[in-house]
């Protein structure tokens, strides 16, 4: 079956940037609701190849990738391929860019330049950033695995410079809001467990650039103690443990001791160069080494929570002397608080009073003039803040002109009763 007889693909799942080839077909898989070997059946690829490591290079970059790592740099060390006949490795990069309507280039900067023994197992190329899977989780990006993160080099995240951590079991959760929470707690927890350590700034950034090097496919340069280093990272068991970022992250301490008691007890072919301190020679590992080392955490980590609990607890003690003096300053603060509301009350109260009163004066003489007893001078006179202030004498005045005998006649004439 030739590339052109394949029909394509229902979905266009292209490579997301710094994919890895296993993240990407576990995707396109996924998106059509079938299996790496079902699809490469319907696609006509050689279904074995669902079975092994497809990380590195199909094409053998003899000048670039080092002798010892070249040989593992094909899939399953076959011989060369018959003149004129594609390998098929080829030919399933070139099966799966006509299907996916994806150019090959895209699908070939999936791969990884370097060996399968500087990767992970496949079992555990499900490692990577909590960070990167819960910002894609929000934005609705899809989750994947990343070229760097499959390398046993790698310890941190270049984004987020956070250690990477075995994400599988947030990943059999789906993307739901329950691995969103779990992520978040992830993040958090990393994040503390990496503040027990001081990491070495150059051991990180060699780290960063073996990985790099090692996805280009380029041999590293003469650098002392670069392959001494190299081999510290790949050849040990750190990549098998639960606990494996914080076995890194033990090596990249400057605690030179306790990293030279996790090589011993995980069995490195090597030791990182440059070690402050190295354990005593002769000594072979014993359980009660990491017991120790183990201990030396929890130690630190009770030391921390015990200067917790003391700076809380001078707090508490600090507000328990205070408290009689605030418990004062409070009640003053209240009766202040009372004290300015009732003057507030009373000033209004007795603003009202005036201005009923005023008020009632100014309708008697409006009535007064209008029965012609009072003139003009004695009603401005009313208006006047005086009026206010002379109430008992105004209302004398006005009390006699009421009282007149003139009034009372006025109020007897036809129409003035009807009309006031």
């Amino acid at each position: 079956m030739s590339g052109r007889e394949i029909e394509p693909l229902a979905f266009r799942v292209r490579p997301l940037p710094e994919e890895c080839f296993e993240s990407w077909l576990r995707r396109l898989a996924a998106r059509h609701e079938t299996t790496p070997k079902a699809l490469f059946r319907h696609l006509g690829i050689d279904a074995a190849l669902a079975d092994r490591d497809l990380a590195v290079s199909p094409v053998p970059a003899t000048s670039r990738v080092p002798a010892t790592s070249r040989a593992s740099a094909w899939l399953a060390a076959p011989a060369p391929a018959v003149a004129g006949v594609p390998d098929r490795r080829q030919v399933m990069v070139e099966r799966l860019a006509w299907a996916t309507m994806v150019p090959a280039k895209a699908i070939s900067r999936t791969f990884v330049g370097c060996g399968r023994g500087d990767l992970l197992p496949l079992t555990l190329r499900s490692i990577g950033c909590a960070q990167c899977w819960l910002d894609w989780l929000v934005s609705g990006a899809p989750w994947r695995i990343e070229r760097s993160w499959i390398l046993r080099v790698t310890t941190f995240c270049d984004r987020h410079a956070l250690l990477l951590t075995d994400l599988a079991g947030i990943r059999a959760l789906g993307r739901t809001q329950a691995a969103e929470r779990a992520l978040a707690a992830r993040v958090a927890r990393t994040r503390a467990q990496m503040a027990r350590f001081a990491f070495v700034k150059t051991r990180v950034l060699w780290n960063g650039m073996i990985a790099r090097e090692q996805i280009r496919g380029a041999r590293p340069g003469d650098r002392v103690g670069w392959e001494r280093y190299r081999a510290a990272l790949v050849g040990n068991r750190f990549h098998y443990a639960p606990v494996r970022h914080l076995l890194l992250a033990a090596l990249h301490s400057s605690d030179g001791l306790k990293a030279g008691r996790w090589e011993q007890i995980f069995r490195f072919d090597a030791q990182p160069a440059r070690l402050p301190r190295k354990a005593a020679s002769g000594v072979g590992p014993q359980l009660s080494d990491l017991a120790e080392a183990i201990a030396r955490v929890g130690l630190r980590q009770l030391d921390r929570e015990r200067r917790r609990l003391t700076m809380v607890c001078e707090q508490l003690e600090q507000a328990k002397r205070n408290y009689p003096r605030a418990h004062l300053m409070q009640g003053l603060k209240a009766r202040r608080a009372a004290l300015a509301r009732a003057v507030r009350d009373a000033a209004a109260t007795e603003s009202a009073a005036m201005s009923a009163q005023r008020r009632g004066f100014q309708e008697a003489l409006f009535y007064l003039q209008a029965s012609g007893m009072v003139g003009a001078a004695m009603s401005a006179g009313c208006a006047e803040p005086a009026c206010s202030a002379n109430g008992d004498l105004w209302r004398a005045r006005l009390a006699a002109c009421f009282a007149a005998p003139r009034f009372r006649i006025l109020l007897d004439l036809p129409g003035h009763g009807r009309g006031w």
